[in-house]
């Protein structure tokens, strides 16, 4: 068992859906404008244990957790395409390899 005293050093990422009320809007159609979903505090997200939003500073620190590893995800995606490029042996991209230069 660890002992803490504080709070967490490291953020964890929580598991988060869609508002159930807003279905992951952030706002509610109204008869005639918009309004701010009072559920989710027009994050279009709550927690997924609970069904509460969440406060705004953990808010923040759970989406940017999310970009974060979408980033990730993004990056290792367009080195991995990279690699595939790199191993056409100089081919072009035309039927059978071969490029049209317009004669």
């Amino acid at each position: 068992m660890k002992k803490t005293a504080g709070p967490a050093l490291n953020q964890e990422k929580r598991p988060l859906k869609p508002c159930p009320h807003c279905h992951g809007a952030g706002f509610v159609q109204s008869m005639f404008y918009q309004l701010r979903c009072d559920n989710c505090e027009a994050s279009g997200v709550v927690c997924k244990e609970t069904g509460e939003s969440l406060a705004m500073d953990d808010l923040v620190i759970q989406l940017r957790i999310r970009l974060n590893d979408r980033s990730q995800q993004l990056r290792s995606l367009r080195k991995q395409l990279a690699e595939l490029r790199g191993g056409e042996s100089g081919r072009g991209y035309g039927a059978g390899g071969s490029r049209y230069h317009g004669d």
